[in-house]
């Protein structure tokens, strides 16, 4: 990893450290949400049995009637689906490497992103708590390991139960994995998104914009982009998200990838005719890169009942470590601090208690 260059006018910065390594999956913050918003987008087909034969041509997905035939029947509310009023779901991006033909794989692949998200949904609030990867953690064979080698050794299932017992909240209702090349193909599928794309100086009000360049074969990232507002494909836009390499390091790599996120939402609800003509492809990244036990009337009514949330209903964190240990086995990895975690966890995962 490169090293983290700070400028001597910045201020000494508090609190925990950064984590160590970027995540090489750009989905960080509120992924819940995200797949929600793909639910929705995609609802006209999936619960469509009566669509004709051919695609239809956009005239036809844009017009009244073609809406009209298409359009999903009453949703139950989620509160009947799952019977209950709050519901945890657990979010993992896959980690990936290259085999000897130089593709991406994912086979026993280590969970890169890890959030553990709640839905509370008699208040309409969403809350998200992200775990770093190289967190100490207890498996289940009671080794101590970083806890993303749970997703490698058992799957989604072995995640779930690692990751809920090291937060100590109860179990996850639902799952959902994300594979590889999820972000790139999401905003692919919607045609692009458009992006101010902005240096650490302009990030931070430092100095003037400026281009970003930076080649690493090795990690397959070659970013090349102009500054200012543009439209960006998914490759240029992960690019983007993934980059961290000038002075502002990780702080200004996760404003990035906000801004990412900011932007596949604001295309996804502005946008519904675009939405619309790229249907299918939306649908194929669904069936490609989201692995899920939510059905799809779940997704359906999730989707609906959070269609308007508002970023003051949108709550997210990251749990804090105190300091790193060299564990056998693993290397360089984090310890939590356990109050903070515990804090945190109340606040976020844990259903807001019933006033007498």
């Amino acid at each position: 990893m490169s090293a983290v260059l700070v400028r001597p006018t910045e201020p000494p910065s508090t609190g925990s450290p950064p984590p160590r390594r970027p995540f090489r999956v750009v989905l960080r913050v509120l992924l819940a949400l995200l797949v929600l918003l793909i639910a929705a987008a995609v609802a006209v087909l999936l619960v469509s049995s009566t669509s004709p034969r051919r695609a239809p041509r956009a005239a036809e997905r844009a017009s009244p009637s073609f809406l009209a035939r298409v359009l999903p029947p009453p949703i139950p509310p989620p509160e009947q689906l799952f019977g209950k009023s709050f519901v945890r779901i657990l979010l993992v991006g896959l980690d990936y490497d290259y085999d000897e033909k130089d593709m991406e794989t994912s086979a026993r692949a280590r969970s890169d992103i890890i959030i553990a998200t709640a839905l509370d949904l008699q208040r309409h609030r969403a809350a998200g708590l992200s775990v770093p990867r190289d967190m100490v953690a207890t498996l289940p064979n009671g080794t101590q390991a970083k806890i993303n080698q749970a997703q490698s050794d058992g799957g989604i299932a072995e995640s779930q139960t690692v990751v809920s017992q090291w937060l100590g909240t109860p179990a996850f209702d639902r799952y959902v994995v994300l594979r590889i090349d999820a972000t790139k193909d999401l905003i692919n599928a919607i045609g692009g998104i458009d992006v101010n794309v902005q240096n650490s100086d302009a990030l931070r009000h430092a100095g003037p914009n400026g281009p970003l360049d930076y080649d690493d074969s090795w990690g397959h990232l070659h970013v090349h982009l102009k500054p200012g507002f543009q439209h960006l494909e998914g490759e240029q836009a992960v690019g983007y998200a993934r980059f961290r390499h000038d002075w502002c390091s990780d702080p200004c790599r996760i404003m990035r990838q906000q801004q990412v996120i900011r932007a596949i939402v604001a295309r996804l609800k502005n946008d519904k005719l675009n939405t619309l003509l790229h249907i299918n492809d939306l649908l194929g990244v669904l069936h490609k890169d989201v692995q899920t036990n939510l059905t799809t009337q779940e997704e359906l009514s999730l989707a609906y009942a959070f269609r308007d949330i508002q970023p003051s209903e949108m709550k997210t964190a990251q749990v804090p470590y105190t300091g790193d240990v060299d564990l056998p086995g693993y290397g360089d990895s984090i310890v939590a601090d356990e109050a903070a975690k515990r804090k945190l966890v109340t606040a976020l995962l844990m259903p807001v208690p019933k006033t007498p």
